[in-house]
């Protein structure tokens, strides 16, 4: 379930679209940081125009729902809100490409960070503000994804996380910045193509971790579930929420205590913590919402008090972002 073709290609409109079938399916991804709760961003698009995804944000009541971009005939999905809750980064094929742009909070000013040519999806912000890591896959072979890192000012880009060494065909996506920025998480995933879709496929998909000081990448999942769809950390760093097989989990940082959060029939993936780490939003089927949708939802760390948060019947809601308030703001 990730993007695929697998962050590529398909993904990329998965991304959007399945919500986008999953990989991109949209959505944010990113560390949630300390502070009042504030808004939710996430993409959605029209199925019958596929073409077409605008970024929304509405108050976690589902209040004061607002459409904060306007992208025509392309993409603007994949948020991810800085920690001080004043800059949202996302990915856009305005120029033909999925590349990383930048605009405030209020969809103004929006501006294209990145220019790599291929798939540059689901960015995250340091906890600084001063660097934004995201998923990359070449033009060459965009299918095979990595965890690269640009400056937020400059846009200048290079590869963060090296490559896997191990023998087969792997892909790396979703980074994380852990909340004191000293760790990136991400997905790892080992393909195999599939000569009649024409495509890679993962068939195996493991949480990492980067140590940006030691430069080292550790495994912290081993359970037989294909993780996918942005995890996310916990505003203190304690719990990691993530997608895999459809449902949402939660386990400690160090990788123990596993939890399912949502088992349901329905298709649930892109976890992202609320900024006090009182919920967990995600996108998603289910009970309350009606057939064919996929609706931004909440639960609690204990799996309670699930709800939808803002309908918007007619378009399928993607992965999304919180937004962390300064106490006061």
């Amino acid at each position: 379930m990730l993007i695929t073709r697998t962050v590529a290609a398909t993904a990329v409109a998965a991304v959007v679209v399945t919500v986008i079938t999953p990989m991109l399916a949209a959505g944010p991804a990113a560390a949630t940081y300390e502070g009042n709760d504030g808004r939710l961003y996430f993409g959605a698009f029209d199925p019958a125009q596929r073409r077409s995804a605008d970024l929304y944000a509405s108050l976690v009541s589902g209040d004061d729902l607002k459409q904060l971009t306007e992208a025509g005939a392309r993409r603007d999905i994949c948020p991810a809100v800085s920690a001080d809750g004043k800059r949202v980064a996302l990915c856009s094929d305005r120029t033909g490409n999925y590349e990383i742009w930048t605009m405030d909070a209020n969809g103004k000013s929006l501006d294209q960070l990145t220019s790599l040519g291929g798939y540059s999806i689901f960015p995250d912000f340091s906890p600084s503000g001063a660097a934004i890591a995201f998923t990359h896959g070449a033009p060459s072979d965009p299918d095979i994804t990595g965890i690269w890192v640009a400056d937020a000012s400059s846009g200048a880009a290079h590869r963060l996380v090296p490559a896997a060494t191990a023998p087969g065909l792997w892909a790396d996506a979703y980074p994380a910045y852990s909340p004191d920025g000293s760790t990136v998480l991400f997905v790892r995933q080992k393909l195999e193509f599939d000569p009649v879709e024409g495509f890679p496929f993962p068939v195996e998909g493991q949480l990492w971790t980067y140590d940006l000081s030691s430069g080292t990448s550790a495994q912290l999942t081993f359970d037989p579930t294909i993780k996918d769809q942005v995890p996310d950390w916990s505003p203190d760093g304690s719990r990691i929420a993530y997608g895999a097989d459809d449902d949402v989990f939660m386990i400690g940082a160090d990788g123990s205590d596993m939890v399912n959060l949502t088992s349901s029939p329905a298709a649930e993936f892109g976890a992202a913590w609320s900024p006090r780490g009182r919920w967990i939003a995600f996108t998603g089927g289910g009970s309350d919402v009606p057939a064919g949708q996929r609706y931004v939802q909440v639960v609690r760390p204990d799996g309670t008090g699930r709800r939808v948060v803002a309908p918007t019947p007619g378009l399928l809601q993607a992965v999304p972002s919180w937004q962390p308030l300064g106490a006061g703001r």
